[in-house]
């Protein structure tokens, strides 16, 4: 992920909705172009440069990274996607006679990634690592003097990972980074030539040397940023004669909240306006919903093969706290009710919005952080059934949102977030919402399952439905730590429940 700059929108937006104190609020029905939510729809994207510090390798694998990936199939039936990339991909060069599997070259100590990668084929034992789940190997476009250098990379990742090879992704945000490594002249066409070329050479090479159907490519991993090059577009790409031979499996882009890049408001403004808060989201995903509208005539998903909170690897107090958790939840699930199909959550060691920290590395140990509860949540709600469908139920305010998820025409699980910020050391008592719903007269419970901490502000004491994920209890796998005793409140059709400020809960229908 490379630097750039965004413009965030401020105005409100409000909703027709109620509380406790007007009628109870109604829950739609899913749009009739709503589509099913993969159960994979929470999956990763992994620095280039730090995988094998994920995942370890074939004969030491990274088993607190294993645990926190085995979650989610234990939860959703599936294992997320992983995509091995970032801007780390298109600086590592592949050398096929290199004895370690990677060399990490450092312009300075204390950046946060690497200027040059030189890797050689033990790199690739660390796709045996973690289990079996589906991978997208980053391919360099910037460095590669030679296609052989290219196929060579591609070849070998086909013959070591198998049917665990999803597929490629060649070059990683082309739309920002040609300036860097291009001429002054090299244009959209330029790169439609350029990609069309290089993808030709790779299936060519693969097919020969691994039988059987080319797993294709995610493509084309831009960042939609289109006030900067304004031409430089999806649409106009595909205009130009992109993927002839429909070599595209998912369409990739990337997507990010804001950037960590001076000059900065201050933390606690940053947590409330843009992150938690609802407004910012559904402003923020709009360009994608309508993109993948734009692009539907193609028939391949859409995804964010790259996403986070705040770019430049996160900011300390903003993204490493509960309140990214929330924000994760309400983006994610705004995401899935329009069409959103997969969102790579992009992770590095010792970046600032990771959901996990592997190892130890610059004093930090290994750790579950805030956002991985988030996606949990999310994954919970989506469950390991084949027809989950979520529809948004309108509110009023920037700080609340609230989502109904049907399976098949059933309504059976309702997700309310509170998003205003509270921090953990106010000595008030925490403010509370309450909600009423109209749900159908059949239901008669309601499992409530809460995702909490402390406060917004909170690095710690995180759980969901009373669950702890840290790396110090279980090395991530499911720990019960608190004995909640809760339930929601049904009378005549009506599901009475309250959500404390920095707070969300899933309620389970039956």
């Amino acid at each position: 992920m490379r630097s750039y700059k965004f413009l965030l929108a401020t105005s409100a937006v409000y909703f027709a909705a109620g509380d406790c104190s007007s009628r109870p609020i109604a829950i739609p029905l899913p749009p009739k172009d709503s589509e099913i939510i993969p159960n994979d729809l929470q999956s990763f994207s992994l620095e280039f440069a730090f995988f094998p510090d994920y995942a370890g390798n074939k004969s030491s694998p990274n088993q607190f990274s294993q645990n926190l990936l085995e979650n989610f199939k234990d939860i959703t039936g599936v294992y997320p996607k992983v995509r091995v990339g970032g801007t780390s991909q298109d600086n590592a060069i592949y050398f096929p006679d290199q004895t370690d599997s990677i060399d990490l070259v450092f312009t300075h100590p204390t950046d946060d990634q690497p200027s040059q990668i030189n890797y050689g084929p033990g790199f690739f034992e660390s796709y045996q690592a973690l289990g079996n789940m589906k991978y997208i190997h980053g391919l360099n476009m910037k460095q590669n003097s030679s296609t052989q250098q290219l196929t060579d990379e591609a070849v070998e990742a086909c013959r070591t990972m198998g049917a665990n090879l999803d597929s490629y992704e060649l070059g990683n945000e082309i739309n920002m980074e040609a300036p860097n490594y291009r001429p002054a002249n090299y244009t959209l066409q330029s790169y439609v030539n350029e990609w069309n070329y290089k993808t030709a050479a790779i299936k060519a090479a693969v097919e020969n040397a691994c039988p059987g159907a080319f797993p294709g490519f995610m493509s084309p991993s831009f960042v939609i940023l289109d006030i900067v090059k304004s031409n430089w577009t999806a649409e106009a790409m595909f205009q130009l004669g992109y993927d002839p031979k429909n070599l595209t499996k998912d369409l990739s882009f990337h997507n990010y909240m804001g950037v960590f890049s001076p000059p900065l408001a201050p933390v606690s403004y940053d947590l409330q306006t843009v992150l938690m808060n609802h407004t910012n989201i559904v402003e923020n995903l709009a360009p994608h919903i309508q993109r993948a509208k734009n692009l539907a005539y193609l028939g391949h998903p859409y995804t964010l093969g790259e996403t986070n909170s705040i770019a430049n690897q996160g900011r300390n107090g903003e993204t490493n706290v509960f309140g990214d958790a929330l924000w994760l939840v309400d983006f994610s699930l705004w995401a899935a009710a329009h069409n959103i199909k997969r969102l790579h959550f992009h992770q590095g060691l010792n970046y600032r919005y990771a959901s996990w920290q592997p190892i130890s590395s610059k004093g930090q140990p290994p750790k579950t952080r805030a956002p991985y509860y988030g996606q949990i949540m999310v994954a919970s709600a989506i469950g390991n059934v084949r027809d989950a469908r979520i529809v948004n139920i309108p509110l009023v305010e920037d700080t609340e949102a609230a989502y109904g998820i049907y399976h098949g025409d059933e309504l059976s699980k309702l997700v309310v977030l509170n998003l205003q910020a509270y921090n953990q050391t106010e000595t008030r008592n925490r403010p509370t919402r309450e909600y009423e719903f109209k749900i159908p007269t059949q239901v008669k419970k309601a499992q409530v399952e809460r995702l909490s901490a402390p406060g917004s502000d909170s690095v710690g004491s995180i759980t969901f439905g009373g669950i702890s994920y840290d790396y110090e209890l279980s090395k991530g796998r499911p720990v019960v730590v608190d004995e909640q005793e809760d339930s929601a409140t049904i009378d005549h059709g009506v599901l009475h429940i309250v959500v404390p400020d920095s707070s969300a809960v899933l309620l389970t229908l039956s």
